[in-house]
């Protein structure tokens, strides 16, 4: 069962003047539900034509997006959530990372590594970078698993690391974030933070959180911090962004929007739910779920909710969503605990919501206007390529009605 509603606690004057912008995930309709016969064991992976689910009875299923069938099940305990790219998927059991074929499961290729695999790999353009419980880190050649470096970090990760252009940044448990070489692992920078990193966010520069409550930007060439701002709890997954704000949640139950050049405070909504994960941001929405059979949307502008889902139990992950599918090919797909996945689509009847619902266009929004949650903002070539230029993304200026947060307010790290 599925229900879409606005949110109660939005405040009656500002539903009767606020004009928000039209987004393509309003208003929606179950295009599909498949049951997996089994309860999920980790968060889903996707690409553009399939889901990955890693279940609890040891298989691992691929789910086609269009139709909802199953298009292969193989028998795979996974440690941690499948990563698919070009054409593979990547599955990490202990020491063992397997590289299947994406299409129907085959297995390609597979690696042992010292020790088991600390976190996800992840893939980006040919990268394919591996980290171990032992503190070491390798980068491998995703097409057929070749080792192009690996180094000893002194310490283990909980998070999966970020690429951005010629450079990896690693979260370190021992609240370290490093900057290292992508082509041959040499240390550019290293930043303490007094709390334990989460995952990064690159774009014009860091943006990553930490278990001290703050959320920090860090600059890219030297780590150098910008701002930081201070919560009333740990930050919980990846941050998001648009061109003027960046979105995320913490463990005081609540999403915060800052202004991305100097970390002012643009707006605060408490959530309905722990949320279980970073927010994400597409079209003019900022989307939430937490440990709950909710998914609550929120305006990017305002913060000012939108509407929720509402499912028959508790998610088993945040939402994915695809701002530029074509029909019959759903905009947001959900994962119960239960086993259930369900594929989202453009309603094609008259609206379903509430009279209260603020006045905006029935229109969808172009997709070409979205920002994807999952952008290389520094594309690059596949390894053994020419070196790629950074590139830096322009930061919009704007007013700061808040004081900057620098350096000198941030507490001193402690060793």
């Amino acid at each position: 069962m599925l229900l879409l509603s606005v949110a109660p606690d939005a405040p009656a004057r500002a539903q009767s003047t606020t004009r928000f912008e039209p987004s393509f995930l309003l208003p929606v309709d179950v295009g599909w539900t498949t049951s997996l016969g089994g309860s999920p064991r980790h968060a889903p992976a996707f690409d553009r034509e399939r889901a990955y689910i890693a279940l609890r009875n040891d298989n691992l299923v691929a789910v086609d997006l269009v139709t909802g069938e199953r298009a292969w099940t193989v028998e795979q305990r996974l440690d941690h959530p499948p990563v698919p790219g070009a054409g593979a998927l990547f599955a990490a059991s202990g020491s063992r990372l397997d590289c299947r074929r994406a299409s129907d499961g085959a297995l390609l290729w597979s690696r042992e590594f010292d020790s088991t695999i600390a976190v996800p790999p992840i893939w980006n353009t040919g990268w394919l970078v591996v980290a171990t419980g032992t503190g070491w880190i390798a980068v491998l050649r995703g097409a057929d698993g070749l080792r192009l470096w690996h180094r000893d970090l002194n310490s283990t990760l909980t998070v999966r690391p970020a690429i951005a252009g010629d450079r990896l940044f690693v979260p370190l448990v021992n609240g370290h974030v490093v900057g290292l070489a992508l082509r041959s692992g040499a240390l550019i920078w290293e930043r303490e933070l007094s709390g334990r990193p989460q995952e990064i966010l690159p774009l014009d520069a860091l943006y990553v959180g930490s278990t001290d409550n703050h959320l920090y930007r860090l600059a890219l060439d030297d780590g150098a911090i910008d701002w930081a701002w201070r919560t009333g709890g740990d930050i919980v997954g990846r941050p998001t962004a648009d061109l003027e704000r960046v979105y995320f949640n913490s463990r005081d139950n609540v999403l915060r929007a800052l202004d991305r050049r100097n970390g002012a405070r643009r707006w605060r909504r408490p959530l309905g739910a722990r949320p279980v994960d970073g927010p994400l941001r597409i079209d003019s929405l900022v989307v939430v779920a937490g440990v709950s059979p909710a998914v609550e949307l929120f305006d990017t502008e305002t913060g000012l909710p939108r509407g929720q889902y509402v499912t028959s139990s508790e998610l088993a992950a945040m939402p994915h969503i695809v701002p530029d599918t074509q029909p019959p090919a759903p905009h947001m797909v959900l994962l119960t605990g239960t086993g259930q996945i369900m594929g989202l689509v453009s309603a094609a009847g008259p609206r379903q919501l509430s009279l209260k619902l603020p006045p905006q266009p029935f229109l969808p929004r172009p997709a070409a206007v979205t920002l994807p949650e999952f952008v290389d903002w520094f594309p690059m070539d596949a390894p053994g390529g020419a070196a790629p230029a950074t590139a830096i993304l322009p930061v919009p200026g704007g007013g700061d009605p808040d004081p900057p947060r620098g350096p000198s307010d941030l507490p001193v790290p402690t060793r």
